[in-house]
């Protein structure tokens, strides 16, 4: 496990909080509901354009729309844990009309999978910031 491999970067509650959320997503999976999603929506695949902006190097995942979502609340870790950390999943949700609660997890799951990841490649201190933002969150 990539986890133990690094040495234990975050906590294992924050890593238990993950995997209990991405359990929670793949009990809740619908083939109906599904749709394909960017799958790595962030700042650096967004260029902008004379009309707006445009997404660039999707990874192209069936999945509930909540998923994208999610990989926004990974972004801006610090941002987050200004005031409450659901209230931006409660406010894309609002924005989106989708479900809060399903934005919340996939946000738990890509913050700690994606802090790791980067960890493991040497992204800072983007990453460390990501998994201390787990840390908070899984308290």
């Amino acid at each position: 496990m990539t986890w133990e491999e690094l040495d234990h970067p975050c906590s294992e509650r924050a890593v238990d909080y993950a995997l209990a959320c991405a359990a929670q997503r793949i009990d809740a999976h619908d083939d109906e509901r599904a749709v394909l999603v960017h799958g790595d929506v962030h700042q650096w695949n967004a260029l902008e354009s004379d009309d707006g902006f445009k997404l660039v190097d999707p990874d192209g995942l069936l999945a509930e729309a909540e998923y994208d979502l999610g990989i926004i609340m990974r972004e801006a870790p610090l941002e987050l844990l200004d005031g409450d950390p659901h209230e931006r999943a409660r406010g894309l949700a609002l924005r989106s009309g989708l479900d809060a609660t399903a934005i919340w997890e996939w946000g738990v799951v890509e913050r700690v999978s994606t802090g790791l990841l980067g960890t493991k490649v040497g992204l800072q201190p983007a990453a460390r910031q990501m998994l201390a933002a787990a840390d908070l969150v899984a308290e």
